[in-house]
Order: C-alpha cells, then structure tokens, then sequence
C-alpha cells in the first residue's frame, strides 16, 4: 500500500526518467521579463526587467562537499568486453591454467617423510638438550651444586635459582620448570621466593606491606604468585585496586582482591569469545589444563577461578564500548549515557549531519534516492532464553546504551497489549507461524526481533528487542521506530517478510507508541518491500506488488541481510539460552559490536568488488534493454512509462510486470473458495480435517514443491548467475529443509497414513547413497496417495492444484509470445558473432523459465489426475515438450495486420523464425486453443511485461551503481567526520588528573589519526579505475571473490 504523504509526489515517483552521473546544472537562474526600446538613434537595447532568481534543479555532483564530484572506480576504458572476461564460466577462460606447486597443491605429502625428525626434535626439549654434557646456568655461569630452571618464556638457556629469581622481579607471571635431575618438573616463582612489588612495577617499595597470595590469569595458565602492595607515599595516590589496574592486572572484586587477570587475557578471552564463540567454562577450562592437566584427575589441585573470570570478562568488555564510543571523554560521566549511544554505527548508512553533504535535501527529485535508508527487520527464534528459579536480578550492565531496546519503557508497553490478531492473510505457511508462537512454555524469551541496515548488515542503535511469544506486531512496532529514533531523513524503505501486513495497520498502531519514538509517517515517504528469497512463500499477487525489483531507489538490494546477521548471531544461542538476563544482553551485544565493527572495516573490499560487478552488470542491463525496447513503438513506451507511474503511485491500478488474468480464478480466490468448501463439510459432519489450517498445510505442500523447482532451474540453467549464487543455493536449501520438517509434523496430522509410506520409500532406498538434496526431497502430497473419495476432501481440495494449472498456462503463454518476439527481431535485425551471442543468451534465459512454468505446470496435473481423474478436467491435457510452442502468424501477413502488430509491441520486419519449416503445416498446439488463449492483447501483454521488467533491471542496476558511489563517499565522510570528533575529546575534561588526562589525550589521538589513516587507505583503493581492479583479481585468481560479497 503506497503511502502518499498530503499532495507530496510519492517516493515511488522519484525515478522514472534517466540517471545521469555526470549531470552538470548550476543551482540558480535568472528569470525575468524582456523589455525592447527604439533608441533616437535607430538603434535597439534589449532590458531584462522584473529580474528573480530561480532556483535550478541540483544534482548531487554540484553540492557544497568535497567528495561530490568524485568518482570513485571510475569506470573509463571499462569496456563490454571486460565484463564479458567476468562472465562465471568465461572467468575460467580468462585467468587459464594456473600454475601448481607440491608445496601449496599438497604440502602434506612434504611434511609426511620428515615426521619422524619433527617427532625427535619434540623430544629433544624433553631433555636438557645442548646442556647435557655440562649443565650451567648461562646467566653467571655456575655449574655444581646448583637448581638448574629453564623458562620458556624468557628462552631456552638454563637458569640457576638466583638468577631466576632476579631475572623475574618484574616478569612475575612466567611459565618455569626445574630439571630435577631425570627430567623437567613445573614450578612456581613464589616456590623460590619471589615476590611481586605491586605499585613500582616490580622494582623495591621502601615500604611494602606484607607478603599476600594472588591468583593471577595469565592465559596460558593461572599462576599463584606472592605480591606485595605499596605503602609508601605513592600510595597515597593509589589504593590497592588502582596499584592492580596500574599492573595491567583486573581486580575480580572491588573488596580485599584475591584474584586477577591480566588486561592481555581478557582481551584474549573477548575475541575468542566474539570470534570462535568460545564460552567462559571452556576457556577457564583450558587455562587449568595448561596448568596442571592432571588436576582433572584430582592428584592436583588448581583454584577455579570460574566465576571470577566471568564476571571479570563481562566487565571488561563493556568496559572497553564505553571507551570506544568516548563515553571516558564526557564530562557528564557514564551515568549520562545517551540510548544506543554506544553502538558502533554503520559507516555507509546515511547520517544527517555526519556524512550526508550540505544541501542534500535541495538535490533534484530523481537524485533523492541517493539519501534514503534502507532497513530489513526479522525475527529471529533461536536467540532464545529459558526461565531460571531462583534467578539473581543481574540486569544489563548499560540497559539501551547499546543494540537493545531500552528494557523499562518497552517493558511497559508490552503490558498494555495481550492478544493479537494473528498473521495469517497472505502468507501460505501462517500455521506454521502459528505454531511457532504458541512454543514458548518455560521460556522467559522466544526469540528476538531486529532491526538492520539492509544494504550492509550492521545492527541499528536500539534495533533489537525481545519477543514473549511470536513475532507480534506490538513487540516489532517498538523495535523497528526504537532503531528509527532521530530518524532525520525524508525516504525510507523497509524490507519486512511480512510487510504486506504489517503496513496496513501502521498508523493506527503507532498512535500507542509513546511520542518520543512515532516516526512522522506524514513528513517520512515510506516503501516496504518484501526480502528476495522469503517472497516465494506469499501469494502472485503479494510478490509483484511487494517485490524489491520494482522500488525505486534500491538497486539490487535483496533484503535478506538480516538473515546472514542473524546466521553469525546463532552460534551464541547456545551459551546464552540459560543464562540470566543481563549475561545474555551483554554477551549478545557484545557479538554484535564486534559483528558491526567488521562490517565496517570490510567496506574497503566489499564496496569495490560490489562495484566492479555492478559496471559490468549495469552495462550488460543496458544493453539488454536496448535491444528489447529497440522494436517497440515510441508511442507504446510511453504508454508503458505511465501504466508504470499510475502504478508506483497508486498500486491499486493495473500492474504493468504482471500479465492480468480474466477468464479464471487467481490462485488466492481458490484458495478462500475451497476454505468455505471446508467450512460447509464442517457444518455437514463430512470434514475430516482437524481444523481451519488444513488448507494452509495444502497450499504449503505446493509452494515447497515451486521452491524446489526453482533450485533445480538455476542448478540446470546456463544463463549468468548472481553473484553469489552458490552461496545463496545452500541458504535455500537450508530454509527448504526447514520448511519440509515443519510441513512433515503438520503431515502426521492431515495425513495419517503418510509415515508409514514415507518409511517404506526410505527403506526401499539404498542405504550407500546420501540422502536426497532439499529439492528432490519427495513431499508425498495427498494426491499421491491411495484413495477413493472423489466427491469429499480430495475433490475439495482439487481446485488448488487446477488453478496452478491455469496460472501456469498464462505465464507459459506469456513467456512463448515474449520468447518470439525476441526470435523474430533477431533473425530480422541482428547480424555479427557478438549481437548474435547476447540475444541468444537472452532468448536462452527466457527458455528456461518457459521450462519451469511448464514443470509447474506438469506437477498439476500430475496432482488432479491423481485426485479427480482427466474426465473431470476436460480444458486440461498432458503437456508434452512438443506442446510448449508457438506457431507462425501467417494470418497477419497483409498491412493492416502488420501496423496492428507493431503498436501491439512485437515490433516491425518481423519473419518466422528460420528453424520452422515453410512447407509443413504444423498442428496448433492445444495450449493456444485453451479457454482464454485466444486473446490478441495476450501478445501485447507479454512483450509489455518483458519490457517493463527490462527497464526495472536497467533502472535498478544504474540505482546500484549510484548507490555504491556514494555509499563510498559516505564512508569517507563518517571517517572525516569521526576524526574531527575525537580531536575535539583530546582536551574536554579538565576535572581529572594530569595523568588520566594524558590519557584520554593520547587515546583520542590514536583514534583520530588512525580514522584519518583508514579514510586515505579507503580512498586510494576506491581510485583504482575499475578496469585495473578487475586485472588485479585476475591476477590474484580472485574472480571468484567478486561473486562473494558477504
């Protein structure tokens, strides 16, 4: 539902004429009324009278900034021939044969004869080693009579006690062995009467205060060491915590510190956990076993230091996200942390007065898109949390500072609201939702829900929030205007699975949020969009309306960013399920600082790579265009142009990428006509279906089987590929299994007698095999199983799959027209090897979905045969291969004929394709003698789609290409930006001492030069012209990487 704000164009409107990068128009122009005078002398004099200053439409290359006509990549000498060198299969062509070496082909095989020296050399430190002969400490020298010690730490040379004890004053924290006189024995530096000077750094304190044990965690291991604070007069400055901090050492409680661990382990322990998800049990765990390996066994004994280390790990962590958002640098202190003022912010996002230019909002309409935000929400039920007796209240360190919402207000609103209605009008698998919600016995939490930059993946301030049960719109409305909150712009796209829902019923709902958090829908211009992959589980009707490829603005964004967000935050589910409220926030937030920080630091590469491959796909698009547009008539363009802008405007009107269906119902009429058919056996005690969801769990079964069709075409297909496709194939195929799992539960229900056959196909298939991929995972509809009812459930059901049917000649229809008109052109227009390649290419591409539509198509069929019998589906016929044709048209022969055709769209000087026979006559097949085929608008129809859906490719490639530019430019404004905030920091506090001071100086010029040093490296990478990148990747055998842009 489009969203028209009080007389303003829509959004949608902004981009319907040509995008020029290059567009030079000077900002103000002179308007005024000319005057003429008849001088004395004869002469004329020409006066501008009435003289006003217009302003002049702005392009984005004119602004106040000196990034704005910068063009990063640039394209010059980017020629066809170098994107077709980056076409998948001829990549291989391109980069040849690469040269192989046993060392980086099969090193293995190197290492594997040498093994048994590695082995001795292993067991050679087991010994004294050089030293065998004549033992000595290499220090001073002496040789009998002495305790011989070796540290692994300060080398591999043998120490006698006293010069180990000196030489380890101030490294207190070394491994040390003693040979004993067969063998190396572990011991500690306080066994040989070492001890630490805490507050001078291991060197004597003129007045120490008593000898005192201290756990330290040192990873590796865990020292016990003695140490001794300082009681001196530089103590008086420094108590007993602030000597430890001072050490580099984390004090494990604020009271008599008995334990602590090093700054370099808890930074250790941070990245392994946000890396290698690593949690603290384990980490502590192979601490002690470094230690002392046979303490397991009890012989042994090592101080678990657990619940130290968590707490410790936990604060250090959020310690250091106050110190990077600058929050030490604030003379107001911690407490008046702002909400999501802590997060890490995209780089490449827009951010009103960080990295959008001066006079942005004064930029030509068309130009605007430029400046718009981009979110995808989701929700995400693995992130769950389980109830705990006794639970300790241990809320978040920083409640809202960061990722979360803030927890009390939130809290408060979701009190007000109990019952919902539930999500089920359009989406085919709403009973599979709807059984998700009702899971939560025993859970504090059913999962999350989030809110993310679309485009780059980076978790909003305030953009995620916790769900009690489902993904209800109460708990999504808080988080998704929570992550908008300073929301500055005026154009904003959300991409939402279930958006063509969720939209509807938006402003009333945001009348019960609170003030501070309503986005202004009347000053904001709003698209919502469906993500690529989840649009296949919504009705036609849903997808073409809803569909990224049609809003404007976007590029080729997919929308599914939150999933791959989402796939880095799973692995934390595990340790976080029964943790208690304020460990799972922090540990959560935590992944995702990190998660956000890598994001942006990757931009460098991501943002190249993507560019590369949008030249060369925008120019492919381009091109394509041209040749489908080249046979239309102007006139009928233009009428193409318009339905298109009446319908980006106001979507109720006819959707120009659809061919309309007349004569028989959609696929989603059937659906509300067989949930009657439903109803009425109820009422007739004939139904043996257990519920209303019965036909959700149909309609399900058949939108799986259309899922698994797709993978097989672009498994089959020969056409280009997306760029990571691959990788997208397995995401699929993962979302498929899913599916098939909860389809299999709803099927023990529906079906009784389904199990029983599904074990004997199992157990019919041989056991040696792997099991079947997700699309060739066989559903067992009820069609395919045995039964006689033709007059109840199974005749109730039927219309679904006649309806798939009928759909599926449309689109076949449609499709063969399109496929001729393009043959036609080409045989008429199209000579030379390179022209002659694209357009068959292009016919091949449109081939392969005349194919899929066919299976469908076949699977139908399949379906009511099976079902009702062929007698009861008389305008239905088998579909064999010789079927899916269209014949010639020597019944338009004459003038008329001709000129009708041509303002139909299928172009001028078209013949019959070279490969149809002139003297045979060719029996029409049955599809064209189908009820609602013979309509001559079908072939205008089918050519106008084809030719729309061209133009939103072309339009949105060059959106893409744009977009990257100037998310490039972004980037280079947020580093500049962020520099010039941190210099400002290096001397804002004057309430603290001179060496806190120095510190907070030093840290704010290390950050600030190292943000300069990032934006100059960004640069110089983004001003290699793209020709020059794609050599490089070639000569890296990185063409791969530019279809892997993660």
């Amino acid at each position: 539902m489009s969203q028209n704000r009080r007389g303003r164009p829509a959004l949608s409107a902004l981009n319907l004429g040509d995008i020029d990068e290059a567009s030079n128009v000077d900002n103000l122009s002179a308007v005024g009324d000319k005057g003429i005078y008849l001088l004395s002398d004869g002469n004329r004099q020409e006066e501008l009278l009435n003289v006003s200053h217009k302003k002049r439409r702005l392009v984005p290359s004119k602004l106040d900034d000196q990034w704005a006509e910068w063009i990063p990549v640039p394209d010059e000498g980017f020629t066809e021939e170098d994107a077709v060198a980056f076409d998948g299969e001829q990549a291989a062509a391109v980069l040849g044969k690469r040269k192989e070496y046993v060392s980086s082909r099969d090193p293995m095989s190197l290492w594997h004869p040498l093994m048994g020296d590695f082995l001795a050399e292993l067991l050679r430190h087991e010994g004294l080693g050089d030293d065998a002969n004549a033992p000595r400490c290499a220090l001073c020298g002496a040789a009998e009579h002495i305790r011989l010690f070796k540290c692994g730490d300060c080398g591999q040379y043998l120490q006698c006690e006293s010069c180990c004890v000196e030489q380890h004053r101030r490294t207190p924290l070394h491994v040390l062995k003693e040979w004993n006189g067969r063998f190396w024995e572990s011991r500690s530096l306080a066994s040989i009467g070492l001890v630490y000077q805490l507050g001078h750094g291991g060197f004597p304190c003129p007045f120490p205060d008593i000898e005192r044990k201290m756990v330290v965690m040192d990873a590796p291991v865990i020292h016990e060491i003695r140490v001794a604070f300082c009681k001196c007069s530089r103590s008086d400055c420094a108590d007993n915590l602030e000597q430890l901090m001072r050490n580099a050492w984390y004090p494990a409680t604020v009271t008599d510190p008995g334990t602590c661990a090093t700054f370099k382990t808890l930074e250790s322990y941070r990245l392994y956990s946000v890396v290698g998800n690593i949690n603290v049990r384990d980490f502590v765990t192979a601490l002690e076993r470094m230690t002392d390996a046979s303490a397991a066994s009890g012989m042994s004994w090592i101080p678990d230091r657990y619940k130290q280390f968590h707490r410790m790990g936990r604060q250090w962590a959020f310690l250091w996200r106050l110190l990077r958002a600058g929050r030490g640098h604030d003379k107001a202190g911690v407490g008046a942390t702002a909400l999501g003022e802590c997060a890490v912010r995209c780089w490449a996002c827009p951010h009103d007065g960080r990295n959008l230019p001066e006079g942005w909002r004064d930029v030509e309409r068309k130009y605007q898109f430029l400046y718009m935000l981009l979110l995808a929400v989701d929700a995400n039920f693995r992130l769950k949390n389980r109830i705990r007796a006794n639970e300790l209240d241990d809320p978040s360190l920083g409640p809202g500072w960061g990722y979360w919402v803030e927890p009390e207000s939130y809290r408060e609103h979701l009190k007000n609201y109990v019952g919902e209605t539930e999500i089920s009008t359009c989406i085919a698998f709403a009973a599979l939702l709807q059984k998700d919600t009702r899971l939560t016995t025993g859970l504090r939490v059913s999962g999350v829900g989030g809110c993310v930059c679309a485009r780059h993946e980076c978790m909003r301030p305030n953009g995620l929030g916790d769900l009690q049960k489902g993904e209800r719109y109460s708990n999504m409305d808080w988080i998704v205007m929570s992550a908008l909150v300073g929301f500055s712009l005026v154009l904003l796209t959300i991409s939402y699975d279930i958006c063509c829902q969720w939209k509807i019923t938006l402003r009333e709902r945001m009348k019960l949020l609170p003030e501070h958090i309503r986005l202004p829908l009347d000053e904001v211009q709003v698209q919502y969009a469906l993500p690529v992959w989840h649009a296949g589980s919504h009705n036609d009707d849903c997808q073409h309306q809803n569909s990224l490829s049609f809003k404007v603005g976007v590029g080729r964004t997919d929308g599914e960013g939150v999933e791959r967000t989402w796939s880095r935050l799973n692995p934390a589910a595990f340790s976080t399920k029964d943790a208690g409220v304020g460990v799972r926030a922090d540990a959560i937030e935590e992944r995702i600082d990190s998660h956000n920080f890598l994001k942006n630091l990757g931009q460098g590469d991501a943002l190249q790579k993507k560019l590369v491959l949008a030249i060369a796909e925008r120019d492919r698009q381009v091109t394509a265009f041209k040749d489908v547009s080249r046979t239309v008539e102007r006139s009928v363009k233009g009428e193409w142009r318009k339905m298109i802008e009446d319908w980006l405007i106001d979507d109720s009107k006819p959707n120009p990428y659809v061919v309309s269906t007349k004569d028989y119902p959609t696929e989603p009429a059937v659906r509300a006509q067989v949930r009657k058919d439903e109803e009425s056996l109820t009422e007739a005690g004939k139904s043996p279906l257990h519920g209303r969801s019965a036909t959700s769990f149909l309609v399900a079964g058949i939108q799986i089987e259309d899922a698994q069709r797709r993978i097989l075409a672009q498994l089959k297909g020969s056409a280009l590929i997306a760029a990571d496709q691959d990788n997208k194939i397995q995401e699929w195929r993962h979302a498929l299994l899913v599916k098939i799992s909860k389809f299999r539960a709803l099927q023990n229900i529906y079906m009784p007698g389904a199990a029983r056959r599904l074990e004997d196909l199992e157990g019919s298939r041989d056991s040696k095999l792997p099991p079947p991929a997700a699309e060739r995972v066989k559903l067992l509809m009820p069609s395919d199983m045995p039964g006689t009812d033709a007059d109840g459930e199974r005749g109730c059901i039927a219309g679904l799959w006649f309806a798939q049917c009928e759909n599926s000649l449309v689109a076949l229809r449609a499709r063969l027209h399109a496929k001729r008109h393009l043959i036609s052109f080409k045989n008429a227009n199209i000579i030379g090897q390179v022209p002659s390649t694209k357009a068959r290419t292009l016919i091949n591409q449109l081939g392969e979905r005349i194919e899929s539509y066919a299976d469908r198509y076949r699977q139908g069929y399949k379906a009511l045969i099976s079902l009702k019998g062929a007698e009861a589906f008389p305008t239905l016929r088998p579909l064999r291969a010789e079927d899916v044709q269209l014949d010639g048209d020597a019944g338009e022969s004459d003038a008329a004929a001709r000129k009708k055709l041509a303002m139909l769209g299928s172009g001028r000087g078209a013949r019959a394709p070279r490969n149809v026979p002139g003297s045979i006559k060719r029996v029409m097949s049955w599809i064209w003698t189908a009820p609602g085929a013979l309509d001559e608008s079908m072939m205008h129809e089918s050519v106008r789609v084809e030719w729309c859906r061209a133009l939103a490719r072309k339009t949105r490639w060059c959106e893409e290409v744009m977009v990257l530019r100037e998310e490039m430019r972004r980037v280079l404004r947020y580093l500049s930006w962020q520099a010039a905030w941190w210099r400002e920091r290096e001397v804002w506090r004057e309430d603290v001492t001179s060496e806190v001071a120095g510190g907070l100086r030093a840290y704010a010029t290390k950050q600030a030069e190292w943000m300069d040093r990032l934006a100059e490296f960004f640069r110089a990478k983004w001003d290699v012209p793209a020709v020059k990148v794609a050599q490089q990747l070639v000569a890296e055998d990185g063409v791969h990487q530019l279809y892997s842009l993660d």
